[in-house]
C-alpha cells in the first residue's frame, strides 16, 4: 500500500524533496556557522587583548626612557631660555631656577606620551581589569610629584632674599629635590 501511494505521489514528492534537502543543509550550515562565528569572535577578542598588552608593554619601556629624560640631573641654558625673568635676579639665581624650570618643561615636551598613556588606560582596564588602573595611577602620581616638586623649587628660588633666614620647610624642599633627581634617601615606593 505504501509503495502504491509513493508511486502515485512521486511527482509531488519530487517537487518538495529538493527544497527540503536544501533547507536541512542550510540549517546544518547555520548551526556550524554560529559555532564558527563564536570561535572567530573569541579569536578577535584575544587578538585585541594581545595588541593591547603589546602596546602597554611598549608604553612601560618607553616610560623608563621618558622619566629618565625628565629627571636627568643635567640641564642646559637652552632649556630655560624662554623662562620669564624675575626682577633683581642674579645670573646664579636664574641658573638655579632654570634647572628646576627645565624639569617642568621636559614634562610638557613629553605631552604626547602622556596623552597616549591616558588613551591606553581605559582599554587596559577593560581588557585586564581594575588592577591595571593601579599601575597607571603610579605613573600619573610620579609625573605629578615631579611636576609639583619642580614648580615648588622654582618658586622657592624666586623667593630668594639676600639674607639667609632659617627655612622651616627645608625637609620638604629636600624631598622635592629627591622627587626630581633621585639623590640621597629617596622614597623608593614613590619611584
Amino acid at each position: 500500500v505504501l509503495r502504491e501511494w509513493l508511486v502515485a505521489h512521486y511527482d509531488v514528492l519530487k517537487d518538495f524533496a529538493g527544497p527540503a534537502v536544501t533547507f536541512l543543509g542550510f540549517v546544518a550550515t547555520l548551526g556550524l556557522g554560529v559555532t564558527g562565528f563564536k570561535r572567530w569572535r573569541r579569536q578577535e577578542v584575544e587578538g585585541r587583548r594581545i595588541d593591547t598588552a603589546i602596546e602597554a608593554l611598549s608604553i612601560a619601556y618607553e616610560a623608563k626612557f621618558v622619566f629618565d629624560t625628565i629627571r636627568s640631573p643635567s640641564s642646559y641654558d637652552y632649556e630655560w631660555k624662554d623662562m620669564p625673568e624675575t626682577p633683581g635676579e642674579t645670573d646664579a639665581q636664574r641658573r638655579q631656577r632654570g634647572t628646576f624650570y627645565a624639569v617642568g618643561k621636559r614634562i610638557s615636551q613629553h605631552k604626547g606620551f602622556f596623552e597616549r598613556v591616558y588613551k591606553l588606560q581605559p582599554r587596559c582596564m577593560a581588557m585586564f581589569g581594575r588592577e591595571a588602573e593601579e599601575i597607571f595611577l603610579l605613573m600619573h602620581k610620579s609625573r605629578r610629584a615631579i611636576e609639583v616638586s619642580s614648580q615648588m623649587l622654582v618658586w622657592k628660588v624666586s623667593q630668594y632674599e639676600d639674607h639667609e633666614a632659617p627655612d622651616h620647610n627645608q625637609a620638604f624642599y629636600e624631598q622635592c629635590r629627591r622627587d626630581i633627581w633621585d639623590v640621597g634617601e629617596y622614597q623608593p615606593d614613590k619611584d
